[in-house]
């Protein structure tokens, strides 16, 4: 099957040295399975929402079964110069748009964004983490929530510190490897348990 995930710079595994970022982890040893990985840095919603459906179209097969996931909010959440660059409204409209266009053409799963150590920052994305579950709940969308595990365990955050103090190594794209990988929603998704979208 074919898997197209739309996202950030989390998504394109910013600042892992194997450059396979949580994608690419959670799909090892699985040569079955074709990724593309159509992350960009610094993207939020909005800049998904005007690209993806044209970057999908190059990569969409009727010969095989697809998937669409979907991962952001990170950058949405971030305030430039005081101000952020997305409202949780326009999140939220954003994601009903992708999720709603993306399921006319292929089911979709969506991936919540992970944390971060700057405290204004951490606690809107906790805000935005629980409206797209409560989104994805409604439009029966699969979602894995990846911000608390990430944020308890601290492998995540403590990488990032000691890299850009966003992006982590390779530990922390592992762990939310493991953590999508081992999820039902995703297993289902991409048919690990035998089981086609």
């Amino acid at each position: 099957m074919r898997i197209l995930a739309f996202g950030d710079s989390f998504v394109a595994g910013a600042g892992d040295p194997a450059h396979q970022g949580w994608l690419g982890r959670a799909l090892a040893g699985r040569p079955e399975v074709t990724a593309y990985n159509l992350g960009v840095r610094g993207d939020t919603s909005a800049d998904i929402l005007r690209r993806w459906a044209a970057e999908a179209e190059a990569r969409l097969s009727a010969a095989e079964p697809c998937g669409l996931v979907f991962a952001f909010g990170r950058n949405d959440a971030h305030a430039v110069e005081g101000r952020l660059r997305l409202t949780a409204a326009e999140s939220l409209k954003n994601a009903h748009q992708l999720l709603t266009q993306g399921v006319a053409r292929a089911p979709v799963l969506m991936v919540g964004p992970p944390p971060a150590d700057e405290p204004a920052l951490a606690a809107r994305l906790e805000g935005l983490n629980e409206a797209f579950k409560a989104l994805c709940g409604r439009l029966r969308a699969p979602y894995i929530d990846v911000l608390r595990p990430l944020a308890v365990s601290g492998t995540w955050l403590a990488e990032a510190r000691a890299g850009d103090g966003a992006h982590p190594g390779a530990g922390g794209y592992q762990q939310m490897a493991e953590l999508i990988a081992a999820h039902p929603a995703w297993r289902r998704f991409t048919g690990a348990d035998g089981i086609a979208t």
